[in-house]
């Protein structure tokens, strides 16, 4: 289960994408075939378009369901499961650890070689993407130990709002899963009640607060550093 929640999570924008492509295709095919039913002058035509126009509408209902039910799993089901369970763990790449190498120079003795790791890949922060009185996060700050139940608290107030999102990723890895989502425009506010942190394994983490403009267009996220550290 946990890994059909991180597929929701992980490529939700895809799949949205997707639903979209098929959405825009059956609406054109819906109607072509309600044009030729409407022209349709002999009985077996116009049975043939109403076939059409039967296929178009079903196929767009499932489309739909489709996208409810990516929100659902993203949105709602993927918050209610421990997140450790839909962080995916790193992979082991033998070729980034330290290494050491054993090499014999004469006389019985041994030469060791420390290879240096490859640092692995971190969530990009741009400060510059967090504005007041737009978009922001103001509790926590950055660079914060948190633990137990915390507040988030911030602005989302921009042309055109659509909803917000805060979600969390570990620092190493853009896998993003959704704490909480909201319609309503906040203005040094709360953004989340209550998150429990003690659910995250302890490390580093990135918060980000993204907004979807009524467009269905993702502004630039905030996104600030913090700790997470086990609850006493």
């Amino acid at each position: 289960m946990a890994e059909v929640l991180r597929f929701f999570v992980q490529y939700e924008a895809v799949l949205y994408f997707v639903l979209g492509l098929g959405g825009i295709l059956y609406i054109y095919r819906f109607w072509l075939a309600w044009q030729e039913t409407s022209s349709a002058v002999f009985g077996l035509e116009r049975e043939a378009s109403r076939g059409r126009l039967n296929q178009a509408a079903i196929a767009l209902f499932v489309l739909l369901v489709m996208a409810v039910l990516v929100f659902v799993m993203a949105t709602f089901v993927a918050t209610s499961v421990p997140a450790q369970e839909l962080l995916a763990t790193p992979t082991l790449d033998l070729s980034q650890l330290v290494a050491e190498a054993v090499t014999p120079i004469g006389g019985g003795e041994e030469e060791v070689i420390l290879t240096t790791p490859t640092p692995l890949p971190t969530v990009s922060i741009d400060p510059a993407s967090c504005i007041p009185d737009q978009i922001f996060i103001s509790e926590p700050e950055a660079g914060e130990t948190l633990s137990g139940i915390v507040q988030v608290s911030g602005t989302v107030d921009v042309p055109n709002f659509g909803f917000y999102k805060f979600e969390v990723a570990r620092a190493e890895e853009e896998l993003w899963l959704t704490i909480q989502a909201g319609r309503g425009v906040v203005r040094e506010g709360v953004l989340v009640e209550s998150w429990d942190t003690s659910r995250l394994p302890p490390g580093s983490y990135v918060l980000q607060l993204v907004i979807t403009d009524s467009a269905g267009e993702e502004l630039t996220p905030c996104r600030i550093p913090v700790q997470i550290e086990a609850s006493n």
